[in-house]
């Protein structure tokens, strides 16, 4: 098996325009390829639940591919493939927090759309292809809004740790996001179901 490390760029960016496309060979070889690294992120995020959550990191990226399978298409990424892998691994996170979410929810509570916490306000629930949508435009504005708010929203790091991830300073951080958050704001609350 070939490792991330041992990677070609345009590998990557080859399996990510096909997993837009809806290939869900390309989703499973992402996840293949990634593991190490979705297995981390999992951990992570269940750090941050409570201490008798029953789901295992394991558990929860196979949960992870079985929802990336679902995904029909997506809209392709306005950097042009530039960071796909931070582009794949953002999503999966992001994936990761809802699945954790829906499944600490009572079943009366599931949706079957993804929600994006602290920016839309009480009607955020959006598909993910809505996501996807809504985050290629602010990266069109500029690539860093929107890995701001994948490491923020998604991930769930700290200021800190996102300058660290991003090699900038923390005031470049908070700009960036004081703005992207205002930015998406204004694109949920302007555009009904986006």
């Amino acid at each position: 098996m070939t490792g991330p490390t041992s990677l070609q760029p345009d590998t990557v960016a080859r399996l990510m325009a096909s997993f837009r496309s809806g290939d869900h060979e390309a989703a499973g070889r992402l996840v293949e390829l990634f593991y190490p690294e979705l297995r981390r992120i999992a951990a992570a995020r269940m750090r941050a639940e409570r201490p008798d959550h029953t789901l295992q990191p394991t558990a929860v990226v196979h949960q992870l591919y079985l929802e990336l399978v679902k995904v029909k298409a997506l809209r392709p990424a306005s950097s042009g493939g530039a960071d796909e892998k931070a582009a794949f691994l953002g999503l999966a996170a992001y994936l990761m927090k809802q699945l954790l979410i829906h499944h600490a929810r009572p079943l009366s509570r599931r949706a079957g759309k993804a929600e994006l916490p602290d920016l839309a306000g009480p009607h955020s629930e959006l598909s993910l292809v809505e996501i996807d949508d809504v985050l290629n435009r602010l990266a069109a504005i500029n690539p860093a809004l929107r890995r701001v708010v994948e490491l923020r929203v998604f991930e769930g790091l700290t200021r800190e740790e996102i300058a660290r991830e991003m090699g900038c300073g923390t005031a470049t951080v908070a700009r960036h996001w004081n703005f992207a958050r205002n930015w998406l704001e204004e694109a949920f609350a302007g555009t009904p179901g986006l």
